[in-house]
């Protein structure tokens, strides 16, 4: 909302949705210089909802014909999907046309800041971000052209959009049961204050840790865990990282435990 409201002070209107908006990643605080600089607008936009395709590998079994593999290892876990195309077909707003080299200047460092797969928000998935990345290279110099009539920018985004509340941090003292509402598995950051070792029970699944001392962090989506800036991985004595499946997710454990923070990363397609 913060952002939001920092385009259309700059803009001195406030009958439109700005599509693009500049959030930094982590504590998702608004990006004010990005917000003030763009000065795009969107006239029209393809697959703006996603169509990811699902990935399915076959193989031909002799009197049966083909089957589909399931390569998963964990029941629970997501189908994978392929990345996929999403375009916004831009203009530059009349104000902005007496300086078109700045502004293209400013839509190249906006694209072009990263080189990693970041956060896009936009104002048709209210709700939602994506992880996405610029999938093709321009130069300022194209950009200023393009900007004469239309500009084409070309995001390659991940299958999975993420929702804004499950962003949040939930804090547990006692047993407690969270309900994923997106009908698919999410792949929790929690921290887990306690000393010695624990048992984290979600649903039917037990997660042992042991010789904690004070907090150990777990990143469910990149299959670590940490404290701070040091591995414990060897901390952790089960395989599985937690998950929070569809629907239901009853949380409890055993141990000397304080509280746990859980931010959740509910997702969808």
């Amino acid at each position: 909302r913060r952002a939001a409201n920092q385009v259309w002070n700059a803009a001195e209107r406030y009958n439109f949705d700005p599509l693009f908006l500049a959030v930094e990643t982590g504590d998702l605080d608004s990006d004010l210089y990005m917000n003030l600089i763009i000065g795009l607008a969107v006239y029209e936009k393809e697959n703006i909802y996603g169509r990811p395709k699902p990935v399915i590998e076959k193989v031909n079994i002799p009197g049966r014909g083909d089957v589909i593999l399931n390569n998963k290892t964990d029941p629970i876990d997501n189908e994978e999907y392929e990345d996929f195309q999403k375009v916004y077909k831009c203009y530059v707003m009349p104000e902005e046309y007496q300086d078109l080299e700045m502004v293209a200047r400013n839509v190249y460092a906006w694209l072009y800041q990263t080189v990693q797969y970041s956060r896009l928000d936009d104002s048709y998935e209210r709700n939602y971000y994506r992880m996405a990345h610029v999938s093709e290279e321009m130069s300022v110099e194209e950009i200023a052209a393009a900007l004469l009539g239309t500009l084409e920018i070309q995001f390659t985004c991940h299958p999975y959009k993420y929702s804004y509340d499950g962003e949040r941090t939930l804090t547990f003292t006692k047993a407690t049961s969270i309900f994923n509402t997106e009908g698919f598995t999410a792949y929790p950051y929690m921290k887990i204050y306690a000393a010695g070792a624990v048992t984290l029970y979600i649903n039917d699944r037990a997660h042992t840790f042991k010789e904690i001392e004070d907090y150990i962090e777990v990143d469910s989506a990149l299959l670590n865990a940490y404290k701070g800036d040091t591995l414990q991985n060897n901390k952790m004595t089960t395989t599985l990282f937690p998950k929070l499946a569809a629907g239901e997710n009853k949380i409890r454990w055993a141990g000397n435990v304080k509280k746990i923070d859980i931010v959740p990363r509910w997702c969808c397609l």
